[in-house]
């Protein structure tokens, strides 16, 4: 028996250490196929990671009903490849229906940056300035590391998309990330 037919005989059985195991040695092969297959305007609706956990729920599941036959690490390997083209497939699909269709939708007549542009036009007082950097360095050190760095990055003016790849993380997770900071700068009273 090979290791990785005890791998798979261990997750049918329900063992969580050897589905973890499994999970750690394909996830970072399967997120960028996920994230290739989703076009530039899909991406703010659907996560690769979240396309790939979902495949790994399907796989355990089925795998646990003796669904598949695994000969080999290429057949494991192969078979999660075709599940995740396969959910990609479906999400884009559902996604690019009807009234969901990201091609259908209008812009906003004026996006954040714009707004935070239109901020920064004005010229503050010099009290303002020094009431506005205390609150900043104020807010900033309640911030957990990762996340004022992220900040630190888009204040800089760089997209999600290029503080994902300095960060060696996604999209998704820094505009979550963005998103919660916002909402906290808000209840602060700190929002622009």
């Amino acid at each position: 028996m090979t290791e990785t037919d005890d791998l798979i005989a261990r997750c049918r059985r329900g063992d969580q250490e050897a589905s973890r195991e499994l999970f750690d040695a394909y996830v970072e092969r399967l997120i960028p196929l996920a994230k290739r297959r989703i076009s530039q305007r899909l991406a703010s609706r659907l996560d690769p990671e979240d396309i790939v956990q979902s495949v790994f729920r399907t796989f355990f599941l089925r795998l646990k009903k003796d669904k598949f036959s695994i000969a080999d690490q290429d057949d494991l390997f192969r078979l999660l490849v075709r599940i995740t083209v396969h959910k990609t497939l479906r999400q884009v699909a559902h996604h690019k229906a009807a009234k969901r269709d990201p091609s259908q939708e209008t812009p906003q007549a004026i996006d954040q940056s714009d707004h935070m542009l239109q901020v920064l036009a004005t010229d503050p007082t010099p009290e303002a300035t020094v009431t506005f950097l205390d609150q900043l360095e104020h807010f900033m050190n309640q911030l957990p590391e990762i996340d004022r760095k992220i900040l630190e990055l888009r204040m800089q003016n760089f997209s999600s998309e290029e503080i994902a790849k300095e960060l060696g993380t996604y999209d998704r997770k820094v505009r979550r990330v963005l998103e919660r900071i916002r909402e906290l700068a808000e209840k602060e009273g700190f929002a622009v």
